[in-house]
């Protein structure tokens, strides 16, 4: 090999080691994957099989706690039950919504949701933001008790729920509104309606809170699977 090969492999190759030392500088940092779940996914859920069939592969679920009226005093009280393992967030919070609109399974508790609002969208977003997109049929009319049952359901469902998450964020027909009914202001996000009846100046000023009725109980540590409460009827 002569000098001047010799010359242009060793420039070749001192340019290839400073790209790749650009690369390696210049490359993002891997983004830490986010916690989807509040508790840990359940065992596979296990099926007798039919003699003669092929085993079915085992269904991977996680344990949800779930917040409906209760029948006597209207307050919501929490209801668990195991449920497919969502792939994703949006999943999630779709079948989070799916469960609370089928309703509790104790006789004792009444629906939460009312037969004409469905889901339209559902995602979650950077600083712990959850938004649900529903669509209300326009000929439904509310009282302030009814509304406020709605929205603890769906928010403290949603926050108790789905980690990393602490606000969420209330749009009807695919639009931000001041409000469900007329008595829940939903221009902002919302946090754990437990937390409505904290002393005033220990809530975030940039989040809005349902004023507590006079029914309300003490409140407790928002990722406390304990009873939510709603004003007595």
């Amino acid at each position: 090999m002569t000098r001047r090969a010799a010359a242009i492999l060793l420039c070749a190759l001192a340019a290839a080691v400073a790209g790749l030392l650009l690369i390696n500088r210049t490359a993002p940092v891997p983004r830490k994957p986010q916690r989807l779940f509040r508790v840990s996914p359940g065992a596979p859920a296990a099926e007798t099989p039919v003699p003669g069939s092929v085993a079915a592969t085992p269904v991977q679920t996680v344990r949800v706690t779930l917040f409906f009226p209760n029948g006597t005093d209207g307050k919501l009280q929490p209801e668990e039950r195991d449920i497919p393992r969502p792939s994703g967030g949006g999943a999630y919070l779709k079948a989070l919504f799916e469960e609370l609109h089928k309703g509790p399974h104790r006789q004792e508790l009444l629906p939460a949701l009312p037969e004409k609002i469905a889901l339209r969208n559902a995602f979650l977003i950077p600083e712990g933001t959850a938004v649900l997109d529903l669509a209300v049929d326009s000929g439904l009319a509310f009282g302030s008790d009814e509304e406020l049952s709605i929205v603890a359901a769906l928010v403290d469902t949603t926050l108790q729920n789905v980690a990393e998450t602490n606000r969420v964020r209330i749009l009807i027909n695919g639009e931000p509104v001041e409000t469900l009914g007329g008595h829940v202001d939903l221009t902002r996000p919302l946090l754990y309606i437990r937390s409505a009846i904290e002393p005033p100046g220990t809530t975030d000023s940039n989040d809005t809170t349902v004023t507590p009725g006079p029914a309300m109980t003490p409140a407790v540590t928002p990722a406390a699977p304990t009873t939510t409460p709603v004003p007595k009827t």
